[in-house]
């Protein structure tokens, strides 16, 4: 049996106006006795989880700012992960990495460690953007960073980019299209900027310091950044996901395909033996439950109801969809039961759901409006 692992490390130096992820302010003392806890953390998992019965496939550690991890405190929570699970040999080892924080001398100890896919949170080569988002890198150590990843041997690697920018137009969008092409990453996620409650940037909205642009023009520069990246030789393979062919997210594929995944570190969320659950959002509070010897969880249950609209959601944001077969075997359902039949048939007659064959799926009119078309199946 696969099994997804998933740490978070929420420790960042600086903390970006849009990010409602759990984090923390960087502090050297408080890192360490993060990490202690998350070696206990896996220690008291696999305990309770009999990891003899799965491989872990895919590792990927987010945040936060992973990369701020030093090579010997990495190295010290991976050689305790691999005391505790199995590994696969191909294991997929993803870690996030900020452009400014990225340097010869820690890219290569993160290779020698295991790392085979860094991604690059770039969302933009436009300074004034970065700037309105709180970001410290610049186009230079967006190139530096990916010019040290290929240098080092590493040929998988990604790039997160953001659109519905503040003041972001056409021109802008444009320019950061053209620059991405030119970097050539093997995989990108292309997001639409959402303004989160509670955010700094909701703040500056509110208060009329920034504005975004309006839906009609995001939706214009979803279809521009689609069209862009399949003409350079990508595939999107989910909503905001694009590829070349084998560079795919393989741990973002298990959550979107309703395989079994163990989050670690706070807010971690994991699904396991048919568990749904979640770890405390609070650093203090998560290291005070694993000194006391207790799983750091939030909340624990076993929901099918849950469990099935989290799949067709899921699902649907891919372009593979749902497979029907997978679906009944895993639910004792069709499918077509568990989700509203008059939205359905009305969205196969606007040419928004494929039907045929073996998975239902959105089409290429569909996938543009995911979010609003699941909202309106899922019962």
């Amino acid at each position: 049996m696969s099994l997804a692992l998933y740490i978070h490390f929420p420790f960042c130096t600086n903390l970006c106006s849009y990010c409602d992820f759990y984090k923390c302010a960087y502090n050297d003392e408080e890192v360490r006795d993060f990490l202690k806890s998350l070696k206990k953390e896996i220690e008291l998992s696999a305990s309770e989880l009999d990891p003899d019965r799965r491989i872990v496939r895919t590792l990927y550690i987010g945040g936060g700012t992973p990369s701020l991890i030093n090579p010997e405190q990495l190295g010290d929570i991976i050689a305790c992960l691999k005391s505790k699970f199995r590994f696969d040999k191909e294991l997929e080892f993803s870690l996030e990495a900020n452009p400014e924080s990225v340097t010869t001398e820690n890219l290569r100890a993160y290779a020698e460690l295991g790392v085979n896919r860094p991604i690059f949170g770039v969302q933009s080569f436009d300074l004034k953007a970065l700037k309105k988002l709180g970001r410290k890198h610049n186009v230079q150590d967006t190139h530096r960073a990916v010019y040290l990843t290929r240098a080092l041997g590493m040929t998988n690697f990604g790039i997160d980019m953001i659109f519905g920018l503040p003041d972001q137009t056409s021109k802008l969008l444009s320019q950061d299209l053209r620059e991405l092409v030119a970097l050539d990453p093997p995989h990108v996620s292309y997001y639409q900027l959402t303004v989160e409650h509670g955010t700094v940037l909701e703040k500056r909205i509110e208060e009329g310091k920034i504005k975004l642009p309006g839906n009609d023009l995001c939706a214009a520069f979803y279809s521009a950044i689609n069209q862009e990246l399949q003409s350079n030789g990508y595939y999107r393979y989910e909503v905001s996901s694009f590829a070349r062919p084998g560079y795919e997210c393989r741990h973002n594929m298990t959550y979107w395909e309703g395989g079994e995944y163990l989050g670690l570190g706070p807010s971690a969320h994991s699904y396991v033996d048919g568990r749904r659950f979640a770890n405390i959002d609070n650093l203090a509070e998560y290291n005070d439950a694993v000194a006391k010897g207790m799983r750091p969880i939030k909340f624990d249950y076993r929901d099918t109801e849950q469990r099935i609209s989290e799949t067709i959601m899921l699902g649907l944001r891919t372009t593979r969809g749902i497979d029907r077969k997978n679906f009944q075997n895993l639910y004792g359902r069709r499918l077509e039961e568990s989700i509203d039949r008059t939205h359905y048939e009305n969205f196969i007659r606007m040419g928004f759901i494929d039907p045929e064959g073996e998975r239902v799926k959105l089409t290429e009119r569909g996938l543009p409006l995911a979010d609003e078309i699941i909202e309106r199946l899922v019962k």
